[in-house]
């Protein structure tokens, strides 16, 4: 029989090969590999990839538009080549390792080896794969995408602010059954995979200190906190990019039989060791003694997880100009500096002993902090370029953790439990998802129109056009803490426990006009001709004090490092140009996503006490 099969076409052979594929058999193939030398080479070792090209087909969106568009946006540098062989086996690994994960039964003192576990790597990039090279949002979807409120205000100066729906239209377009024609077939791949929740191993390193036991799981209790568990790890950030787009995703009971293995590197004398790795120096641990139920429940992990990501967001020390007040990972000058050299810092109570006693209530948080004179604090020298940027997504990811789980409470007409599922939707993480996207796209200027002995670039402008997708409407979910509770928080952090935690919550539009285009800066040596910076202004409507108040907001859009797109703006104090607060965001998924940027607003000058917390804003209209 199997000199029979030999015998057929090579044609033929590769037919049925594809045919196993797209019949969900794809361990048939490695199968047939393995049965002798005339397969394998046939399978592995042809002369080029057309073979696994049309394998990856059968299950995956082609990823060339979605590749030829990041390219654009990089200037041409971003690597087109795409290894169809590769990728696939990965992606299909990727989804037999969640399907069936390793249960480790390492020891507390031992867990953190599982971030260095290669497999936890390469599941993570593939999964980050599948988001990156979704087929992009159509740029002429068969529907239109306009809606307008229910109650459309026409009197109102800021109608187009106030009509505009609350949640992006392609929310909407999901919330309708329309996703049929959207054509992705990553997006319903990874949405089924990820019904199952991520690889324990990574899931349950985002609850510090929690012990639990869930259904079918070997008892767990690390002992490291977040932060410290992922502090140069590059599976850290990059799983927790994957959590800024998914949302955090408890582990569910019960769950596939696993297979019991020890990590590898755990010494035997390890498995009594019951000592703790250096934590994070600005991340004590929060002493979580409350008890729990004997099985640790999807709500559960969820509310602790909420805990854990307040703590991160509300963490006065974050700010600092090493991070450009942003949700940054720390650039350094020089060899002596570390992340906390540019940090807030708690003074001891012997430093405070000077101090009027008399101050009043205000002044409380401020003593503690060393932080009474508003100073405001100096920016890094030399200042840093926009390049060297590359965005902290433990941090993000937590801000998306807090404004979800804030949204999924707000009242009407605010409510969003209908639409917010749909948030989750692969297909908000697709590049040009957001209205009017390729539009913009569609009347850039040639090359010629951006020639560099033009005019303005002599003034220090650029021809350009919305490569990001700004201009418009925006919505935009603030959270904050009343600023004597931020700081009686950041004082005593077990005060992050308490179920009375009052966090405010508003959704605020914001109008979107742009002004020019500015060159971008690249990094010495580099040839990459970067997009231009977009500038824009607008104004925002409502506050913290009011629905009604009406502040100005200017800002910037640029690539920054890892090829991201980060928004800043600064808005001012209503009804004056006083600048008030200034945000700091990165897009999440591709370029013009409708899941649109998370990111942190804090105080514009950027002065001791500023507080901070987490937003989300999406395009609307």
């Amino acid at each position: 029989m199997a000199s029979a099969i030999a015998d057929l076409p090579a044609e033929l052979i590769e037919a049925v090969l594809i045919v196993a594929a797209a019949s969900g058999n794809p361990n048939s193939i490695a199968a047939l590999s393995q049965t002798s030398k005339f397969f394998y080479e046939l399978i592995y070792c042809c002369p080029d990839q057309h073979l696994w090209r049309e394998i990856f087909l059968t299950t995956f969106d082609d990823p060339r538009p979605a590749l030829n568009h990041l390219n654009t946006m990089s200037g041409g540098h971003h690597n087109l080549e795409f290894n169809w062989t590769q990728e696939y086996i990965d992606r299909i690994s990727a989804a037999r390792y969640i399907r069936h994960p390793v249960q480790t039964t390492a020891p507390v003192s031992s867990q953190s080896k599982v971030l260095d576990i290669p497999a936890s790597l390469s599941v993570v990039k593939a999964l980050l794969s599948v988001i990156t090279t979704s087929l992009p949002f159509p740029s002429s979807p068969r529907i239109s995408l306009t809606i307008l409120n229910d109650f459309p205000e026409s009197n109102s100066p800021f109608a187009p602010m106030i009509n505009a729906p609350l949640f992006p239209p392609l929310l909407h377009l999901l919330t309708a059954n329309y996703s049929a024609m959207l054509g992705s077939v990553n997006v319903p791949w990874l949405q089924d995979l990820l019904e199952i929740g991520f690889p324990p191993e990574l899931t349950r390193t985002l609850m510090a200190k929690l012990s639990f036991d869930v259904q079918g799981c070997a008892p767990y209790q690390p002992t490291l906190t977040s932060a410290s568990q992922w502090d140069g790890s590059v599976v850290g950030q990059l799983f927790h990019k994957l959590i800024c787009c998914t949302g955090f995703i408890p582990i569910a009971a019960p769950v596939p039989k696993f297979t019991y293995t020890s990590v590898p590197g755990a010494s035997p004398a390890a498995l009594d060791s019951t000592s703790t790795p250096d934590e994070d120096e600005d991340m004590p641990s929060l002493p979580i003694t409350r008890s729990r139920p004997l099985l640790y429940t999807p709500e559960g992990q969820s509310a602790d997880a909420r805990t854990l990501a307040r703590r991160r967001v509300y963490d006065m020390r974050y700010l600092g100009p090493a991070r450009m007040w942003g949700p940054f990972q720390p650039v350094r000058r020089n060899t002596t500096d570390s992340p906390e050299s540019n940090h807030l810092e708690i003074l001891g109570e012997d430093e405070n002993e000077d101090e009027d006693e008399d101050d009043d209530d205000d002044n409380l948080g401020l003593m503690h902090f060393g932080l009474m004179h508003g100073h405001r604090v100096p920016d890094l020298d030399p200042p840093i370029e926009p390049y060297e940027l590359v965005p902290d997504y433990v941090w993000l990811a937590s801000a998306r953790i807090v404004v979800e789980a804030n949204l999924r409470e707000m009242p009407p007409p605010f409510s969003a439990s209908d639409v917010l599922p749909y948030m989750r939707k692969m297909y908000a993480m697709s590049i040009g998802g957001s209205p009017g996207y390729w539009n913009a796209w569609a009347n850039r200027p040639g090359e010629g129109d951006r020639s560099e002995g033009s005019e303005k670039s002599k003034q220090g402008e650029v021809e350009g056009w919305d490569w990001a997708g700004i201009s418009g409407v925006w919505k935009r979910c603030v959270c904050w803490l009343d600023y004597r509770d931020l700081l009686m928080h950041n004082l005593a952090p077990e005060r992050f426990l308490e179920d009375d935690i009052q966090e405010a919550c508003r959704i605020i539009p914001i109008a979107v006009r742009i002004t020019g285009y500015s060159e971008s800066r690249i990094p010495p040596g580099s040839t990459t001709r970067a997009l231009p910076t977009i500038h824009f202004e607008g104004e925002s409507l409502g506050s913290d004090r009011s629905l009604n108040e009406l502040r100005k907001v200017t800002g910037t859009v640029s690539m920054i490092g890892d090829g991201a797109i980060r928004w800043q703006t600064v808005s001012t104090v209503a009804g004056s140009d006083e600048p008030e607060w200034s945000s700091e965001a990165v897009q999440i998924g591709g370029p013009g996503a409708a899941v649109g940027f998370l990111g942190m607003w804090t105080g514009a000058m950027h002065e001791r006490p500023d507080p901070l917390g987490p937003f989300w804003a999406w395009k609307v209209a």
